[in-house]
């Protein structure tokens, strides 16, 4: 019975225990689908209130868009200004971005390219981006150097001859560029796609020639790149070449990109050694350049100091020059070596391009702040409705916005045109595909759209989001759209905009007056009525067609003078050598600048002979001629004295035998550095030929001279160049920078003067009244033009003051750059402030004169 109760027990409570947990599971599911459904009610609320608040930005998004484009097409005068002087200013950003972009995009391309350098030649007065050939066959001996790339560029252009089979007189293709000698290593550096030929042998041999893809299609069209492969090209009809390779051409910017690779031992063959200064370690030619790349870890500084050492081994005296390397990223924007990008220059056009942003801007800020009268009582509705300081913010950087975006669509369309109108200016590369392909300037524009957004429309944003409803809805507007009662910061965006234009009209008068001053200085040397041009060079055979040219030009009675020799006194390069001689019992050496030549040369260019007498006609150059720097150099007192005394040049004794009058050896930027002249006619490639003084002989003198061309190459071109011309290109950048600053000068003063009408136009608007009052009482129409034109005519008047000693600072630490320069005039000033002021007052005539002449009535009557 016991067994049995305690069993009955047990049972029924467990069968309580599993109601009790049924129960409770019930309950925890119940709860838990209490959760989820809350859970799920209040991610569906969230969801909703995101919704809800997302439509509510489109909404105001959608509003604040419709509200700008309603107040732009409102304000059609206001907005067309600002848009053309936004527009003008973004694309001015534009393109200088895209020329620094472009700029810094040279051989960007190179693997490992901080461990790529050139050798450079280092001088006291003088940089040249070459070194001596002879270097590169000691450079394998430094440590941690890893390539070494000779490139000898031929400087003029080459004619190339295609034979053809049957016997049929060779294809010529005349004037090619882009001709270098150099070895396997230019392609481990410079990396191509090889489409035929073997890349680690193809310059190994003689003779040998590597073209690009694109010269093959041209030299030989109906072959394959493999069947080129073994085809022989004559260059100047005296070297045969085989072709061993084909490779793609550089699809990137590169300033050691070439089309045809001879191999650099042709350049050693006994008959070009001399030509290519194989073994001179004591000449320097800017086209005779010397690439190598590092091994990792290794520093400049070390080879630096491996490369002096080489040079005390092989040049005597006491030489202050150096031979240093040059990092492959500081080769196109450096112009003391050669470098076609300036840094000082890309940093004077950003100045520029912030200058002309600026101005847009100020004009923007100007016209919105003076209009802020008209958009009172729209703030203060705003207001009473309870819009929000943050929200009237963005409605009127919405307005700035879009009308700033507007400005950039128009700025894009005007880029081609100011390509165009600056295709002296722009890098020959540059153009309008390469806004479009370039990222980073979609990216810069991008920006550029925010920045300008921010700069125009902050400070009139918050400005107008100051006025208190009450005030405004009662018609008490502060102050600040009151012209009349004026606001400092007004006046001083007014002044700001007229100084920055000033200073570009009287830059462009100073860089015009340098331009003219340099092509009219007299350079010591005859410039006028003197023609050059180039012989054809023939580097494997003593080449007498040259001399035979000469005496025929000689009989030719329009020609005055006539010499044969090298570089004209002046030229814009570089042609250096070393001399050394005794001073205080001590060996000196010291660079000096070369001319060679006949004794005619100094005849033709009317270069004085001061001490001594001309040299002898030889085919070496045993006499010398010096300049005065080089004779005052030299430690003498006078011309006199230092003839009869001795320098080393070429390895040997030579005796001074005239002093030359100082002559300029580039254009006036340089100082007349140390010079020496000697006979060497049998190395002239450049005929100089003086023409009778009267221009009306020059046509006929020209034709005879080609036709005497003609007779003794008949297969050759004949180009010619006046030196005047020539001297005038040494001032291409002025030029450009004069072109620049002037239509920087327009754009400038376009802009201000836009601003300045907008102004005049809202402060004559405002008066109206004032001005049918003023009629009424008998005031007369000069008495209103004057009264509404006295304020800007004083900050015209104070911009110039200001300006003055700005662009006075401005313009004498430019004309520093210049050995020989212009002066400062007065009346440059005098006459950009007078530009300025009729200007302005002629746009301030028009628009208050047409105020002046209104019917007072009309004025009177209108509320």
């Amino acid at each position: 019975m016991i067994n049995r109760f305690w069993s009955h027990r047990i049972q029924r409570r467990s069968t309580d225990a599993e109601k009790t947990l049924a129960y409770t599971l019930k309950k925890i599911e119940e709860n838990k689908n209490s959760e989820r459904a809350s859970a799920t009610n209040k991610v569906s609320g969230l969801i909703e209130k995101e919704n809800n608040k997302y439509q509510k930005r489109n909404f105001m998004f959608r509003h604040y868009l419709k509200t700008a484009r309603r107040s732009i097409v409102k304000n059609k005068t206001t907005s067309a200004i600002n848009v053309l002087g936004l527009s003008v200013g973004i694309s001015a950003s534009l393109i200088i971005f895209m020329q620094i972009h472009y700029s810094f995009s040279f051989d960007r391309f190179v693997p490992e390219r901080d461990n790529v350098y050139r050798i450079v030649s280092d001088g006291e007065e003088w940089k040249n981006p070459g070194a001596p050939v002879p270097l590169h066959t000691v450079l394998h001996n430094i440590s941690g150097i890893k390539d070494v790339v000779l490139i000898l560029n031929y400087f003029d252009k080459v004619k190339v001859g295609i034979n053809e089979e049957n016997n049929a007189a060779p294809k010529l293709f005349k004037a090619q560029t882009d001709v270098a000698f150099t070895n396997n290593a230019y392609f481990e550096i410079f990396p191509r796609t090889w489409i035929a030929g073997n890349k680690q042998k193809a310059l190994d041999n003689p003779n040998s020639i590597v073209i690009t893809n694109s010269r093959a299609k041209q030299y030989f069209p109906a072959l394959t790149a493999e069947n080129v492969i073994g085809k022989t090209i004559t260059l100047n009809d005296t070297i045969n070449t085989t072709v061993t390779g084909v490779v793609n051409d550089l699809d990137a910017n590169s300033d050691f990109d070439r089309k045809l690779f001879v191999s650099l031992p042709t350049a050693a063959l006994e008959n070009l050694k001399e030509y290519f200064n194989w073994e001179q370690w004591n000449n320097t030619n800017s086209n005779f350049q010397t690439i190598i790349k590092l091994l990792p870890g290794t520093g400049a500084a070390q080879i630096n100091m491996q490369l002096k050492k080489i040079m005390s081994e092989h040049k005597t005296g006491d030489n202050k020059d150096a031979w240093r390397l040059q990092p492959l990223s500081d080769v196109h924007t450096n112009p003391a070596f050669g470098g076609p990008a300036n840094p000082e220059t890309m940093c004077n056009l950003v100045i520029l391009g912030a200058f002309l942003l600026l101005l847009g801007a100020i004009n923007f800020i100007n016209l919105s702040t003076a209009h802020a009268t008209e958009r009172a009582k729209e703030i203060g509705i705003r207001k009473t409705l309870g819009s929000k300081k943050k929200q009237i913010v963005l409605q009127f950087l919405s307005e700035t916005f879009l009308l700033t975006a507007l400005t950039a669509f128009l700025s894009v369309l005007l880029i081609p045109l100011l390509l165009k109108g600056f295709e002296g200016f722009i890098p020959e590369g540059l153009r309008f595909s390469y806004f479009l392909q370039q990222p980073f300037v979609w990216l810069f524009l991008l920006v550029l759209l925010v920045a300008v957004s921010l700069l125009a429309g902050l400070y009139p944003a918050f400005v107008l989001t100051r006025f208190k409803p009450v005030s405004v809805l009662k018609n008490n507007v502060p102050s600040i759209g009151n012209f009349s009662k004026g606001t400092l910061l007004r006046k001083a965006l007014i002044v700001s905009q007229f100084v920055i234009a000033q200073i570009f009209v009287i830059g462009v008068f100073v860089v015009n007056k340098q331009i003219r001053f340099s092509l009219q200085k007299d350079m010591g040397f005859r410039k006028n009525a003197i023609i050059n041009f180039y012989l054809p060079f023939d580097w494997y055979n003593s080449d007498n067609k040259k001399f035979l040219l000469k005496d025929a030009l000689a009989k030719v009675p329009e020609i005055q003078k006539l010499s044969l020799g090298n570089q004209s006194p002046a030229f814009n390069g570089y042609m250096t050598s070393n001399i050394t001689y005794k001073q205080n019992k001590k060996d000196v050496e010291v660079t000096v600048n070369t001319r060679s030549g006949d004794t005619s040369f100094l005849n033709v260019y009317d270069i004085k002979l001061l001490a001594g007498r001309n040299i002898l006609l030889t085919d070496t150059a045993n006499e010398l001629l010096i300049n005065e720097a080089l004779s005052r150099q030299l430690g003498f007192k006078s011309p006199a004295d230092a003839v009869g005394s001795f320098v080393t040049f070429n390895g040997s004794l030579k005796p001074v035998v005239g002093v030359m009058a100082d002559f300029n050896l580039q254009s006036v930027r340089a100082a007349i550095n140390p010079l020496i002249y000697f006979s060497a006619p049998k190395d002239g490639y450049i005929m100089h030929v003086a023409l009778q003084p009267d221009p009306v002989t020059w046509q006929t003198a020209i034709s005879k001279i080609e036709k005497t061309w003609k007779q003794v190459y008949p297969n050759e071109d004949f180009n010619y160049t006046f030196l005047d011309k020539t001297v005038e290109g040494f001032y291409k950048e002025d030029q450009q920078l004069s072109k620049l600053l002037t239509w920087s000068a327009a754009v400038a003063i376009f802009i201000s003067c836009l601003g300045l009408l907008g102004l005049v136009i809202f402060i004559t608007n405002k008066r109206v009244k004032e001005i049918g009052i003023r009629k009424v009482l008998g005031a007369s129409v000069q008495q209103i033009i004057t009264l509404l034109s006295v304020d800007f005519v004083k900050l015209i008047v104070l911009a110039l003051v200001i300006a003055t000693p700005i662009a006075w600072w401005q313009a004498h630490n430019w004309l520093q750059n210049f050995a020989y320069h212009t002066s400062l005039s007065w009346w440059i000033f005098l006459l950009s402030g007078l530009i300025m002021i009729i200007l302005s007052l002629v746009i301030l005539s028009i628009r208050a004169g047409r105020a002046a002449v209104v019917n007072p009535v009309k004025s009177l009557r209108t509320e």
